[in-house]
């Protein structure tokens, strides 16, 4: 499956000195059941295009707490195994 994760340019500097991306827990954005219910199209890319939206928002919301970051939004996409 693949996942949206909210981030900032710090976040994605702190990713790349350290290679892991934390500290937990992180809000990840993804198709989910109830995403494909609630949106009303079914077409796989613009599930993951509402999912990557919806973590876009997310790193507005980050950028608000981080005034050190870029004032860009940042997404990192990672693929994970569904039971994780």
């Amino acid at each position: 499956m693949r996942v949206y994760l909210s981030a900032t340019s710090t976040t994605l500097n702190e990713l790349l000195t350290s290679g892991v991306l934390g500290p937990a827990p992180l809000t990840a954005f993804a198709v989910t059941p109830g995403l494909r219910e609630w949106y009303v199209d079914d077409d796989p890319e613009a599930l993951e295009y509402a999912a990557t939206m919806e973590a876009a928002r997310g790193s507005l919301r980050l950028l608000d707490s981080d005034p050190s970051a870029a004032r860009r939004r940042v997404v990192i996409a990672a693929d994970v195994p569904d039971a994780q």
